[in-house]
């Protein structure tokens, strides 16, 4: 079994590039983060594709979101719990926070829930792939 082919992210620039754009940026780090979700544990966070919940996102002014970076957290928690790649470090319940509060801050901390995604997500594909290397299989 090979490792997926993830594309590593930088957490610092995901938080740059998202102030810089003030935004803009996020719908593609959303979009890449899907793919890499898809191919490493088979499905998406919501089981619906990139594009339904970015419209759902649009529709209920980006609540919907809140439920979705919940749902990343949890499978990326969920998906190393499984595999045996622990300790899990749980980033649910700072993601809501950071979420709800990002209606005060004009969602710069919505920028950083990404960062703290995306450098879970490196640290994920780090230890699957230093157990692939070790010859040790994972659980599916």
């Amino acid at each position: 079994m090979t490792a997926p082919i993830i594309e590593r992210r930088e957490p610092a620039l995901v938080l740059v590039l998202s102030i810089i754009t003030l935004g803009i940026y996020l719908p593609f780090w959303y979009h890449g983060i899907y793919e890499d979700l898809q191919k490493l544990d088979g499905r998406t966070p919501t089981g619906h594709g990139f594009w339904l919940d970015f419209l759902f996102v649009l529709l209920t002014f980006a609540i919907y979101g809140i439920w979705v970076d919940y749902q990343i957290s949890r499978q990326l928690t969920d998906f190393e719990d499984r595999s045996g790649l622990g300790p899990a470090q749980d980033t649910s319940i700072i993601t809501i926070i950071l979420d709800v509060a990002s209606y005060f801050t004009a969602f710069v901390t919505n920028f950083v829930t990404s960062a703290i995604q995306q450098d879970q997500l490196n640290r994920l594909v780090e230890k699957l792939e230093r157990r692939l290397t070790s010859g040790v299989e994972v659980p599916a």
